[in-house]
């Protein structure tokens, strides 16, 4: 799972920097400025998750895979609902694409976004800590 996150983290960060780059340069002044305040807004939510997918990628040993997964999975569903529905939203007065009913899909992402925090604190709670060969010898 580990390279499925690194993967993922490496995919998203790349497509934040590159969609950051575009709302910079060529959305700036051709689209509404609230179409411009939220498609920042999703960029950001999606690079808050992508770092916390590339922190998954070295927690292998902290939580279980179990819970590892479904963090993971309900992060990138966020990233998916909630980002990239707003990209093409926000963009939709130069690209002429509408989602119609998919609209809705924004405050779904948010929710995955939130339930992967959950499942994270979750894990915290749930937290034992593994005691090693060497620290159980010293007792």
């Amino acid at each position: 799972m580990t390279k499925t996150f690194l993967i993922t983290a490496g995919v998203s960060g790349f497509i934040t920097i590159l969609l950051g780059a575009v709302g910079s340069h060529l959305l700036s002044g051709n689209i509404s400025s609230a179409h411009l305040t939220a498609f920042n807004i999703a960029i950001k939510f999606e690079m808050y998750h992508t770092l916390a997918l590339l922190a998954l990628a070295f927690a292998g040993s902290l939580i279980p895979l179990r819970q590892l997964k479904t963090i993971y999975f309900f992060f990138l569903f966020g990233i998916l609902l909630f980002s990239f529905s707003i990209y093409l939203t926000s963009t939709m007065e130069i690209s002429g694409f509408h989602l119609g009913l998919l609209h809705v899909l924004p405050p779904f992402g948010g929710v995955s976004f939130m339930l992967g925090w959950i499942w994270l604190i979750w894990a915290g709670i749930t937290h034992r800590q593994k005691i090693s060969k060497v620290n159980q010898d010293k007792n």
